[in-house]
């Protein structure tokens, strides 16, 4: 009664991460754009997703197609107040700096409700641009920005250009605007090589846990079949060196195959590894190439995220290394987790039957569903 009790709770655990990440592997920063203008001008734009915002705003439990159906029930009145208000909780918690000093944000357009009402009708189009022009005081020399908690880590490209991720509750780094201002080591533009580590090891466990359920379930279907730790060490061994292939390539520019190509084939690498562990009592060596092949493909889907969070050149093997660390913390995260649950039921005769299929079971519909969703 109790080995039973015990798997249920497995499943209960398994199904609720399901449910309450239904897009894996999907990131959701918003994305904003700084140009530094002639006569002592800039101008930002928001690209602002919106379906999101309004449903934290309204704490809206169901999904994005009940919360279209929602909002479709609005009068124009109704639609426009909770836009303003949204664009208001924006524009009062965003701020710029120049040289150190705080500034309030110009007044921001956009969020109408013809776009909104249009938008309803475009589940795939779920961005709505809000944008300000503002004044560069005289002799101003950097430029820095805050953005409203509500946004999210927001990717901020500059006309420069360049790309920074501004973290949740922090300011962007400082952006020189006078050409005759040469950063150096000791200038604030540069970030130190131990700022941009930290930054982008987080990134790279967080990507894992809790935002890369795919890749967790790839790795506990992995865990599943392996009960000695050296035949797990091989498999994750192997795993890293092809991810890590695969994202060096990938940030590089070398390889680059589009992610409705490689997302697809994420989802059908975990069903594989999970149908696998149904059929199989235990490991063979045919298997280690497989996943090296699986590897590679997962590389590629952590080189597209490591992209999007902006990387200066000067940084990518910093930004590269920190970033695959964290994505191995990450893993080793799930791995422990797993082990400390079922280590005890190793050595069982029902451990196969009750705890292996099972899970591989459900691992194995995830990615078949996935894989449906993402090829379609």
């Amino acid at each position: 009664m109790l080995k039973n009790s015990f798997l249920i709770n497995i499943l209960a655990v398994l199904l609720f991460f399901i449910t309450a990440n239904a897009n894996a592997h999907i990131t959701n920063n918003t994305n904003a754009t700084l140009n530094i203008l002639a006569n002592s001008k800039y101008d930002l734009s928001i690209h602002v997703d919106i379906l999101h915002i309004v449903k934290d705003k309204l704490a809206f439990q169901e999904g994005d197609a009940e919360l279209i159906e929602h909002l479709s029930s609005f009068s124009l009145i109704e639609t426009k107040r909770l836009l303003d208000s949204i664009r208001q909780s924006i524009q009062q918690h965003s701020f710029i700096f120049f040289d150190e000093n705080k500034y309030a944000i110009p007044a921001l357009s956009g969020l109408s409700v013809a776009e909104f009402k249009q938008l309803l009708t475009h589940l795939n189009f779920q961005s709505l641009p809000l944008t300000l022009v503002g004044d560069i005081p005289i002799n101003t020399q950097k430029v820095a920005i805050s953005f409203a908690p509500e946004l999210g880590n927001v990717i901020l490209t500059v006309a420069k250009p360049y790309k920074n991720l501004v973290e949740t509750h922090s300011r962007s780094q400082d952006i020189y605007i006078n050409n005759t201002h040469k950063p150096n080591e000791t200038n604030d533009m540069v970030i130190s090589q131990f700022d941009t580590f930290t930054e982008f090891l987080y990134q790279g466990y967080v990507h894992i846990v809790p935002k890369g359920l795919d890749h967790i379930l790839f790795v506990l279907a992995l865990f599943l079949l392996a009960r000695k730790t050296s035949t797990l060490l091989w498999q994750i061994s192997v795993f890293t060196l092809a991810h890590t292939i695969t994202l060096a390539l990938g940030i590089f520019d070398i390889i680059n195959i589009p992610s409705s190509f490689v997302e697809p084939l994420i989802a059908l690498s975990i069903a594989y590894v999970a149908i696998e562990n149904i059929f199989q009592q235990k490991l063979t060596r045919a298997r280690l190439p497989i996943i090296f092949a699986f590897g590679l493909l997962h590389g590629l889907g952590f080189a597209s995220v490591l992209l999007e969070l902006g990387l200066q050149p000067q940084q990518f093997i910093t930004s590269l290394i920190a970033f695959n660390i964290g994505v191995e913390i990450g893993q080793l995260s799930v791995i422990l987790v797993a082990f400390s649950l079922l280590c005890w039921f190793y050595k069982k005769d029902w451990y196969q039957r009750r705890i292996v299929m099972p899970m591989s079971i459900v691992i194995a519909l995830i990615g078949v569903y996935w894989f449906i969703e993402r090829a379609l």
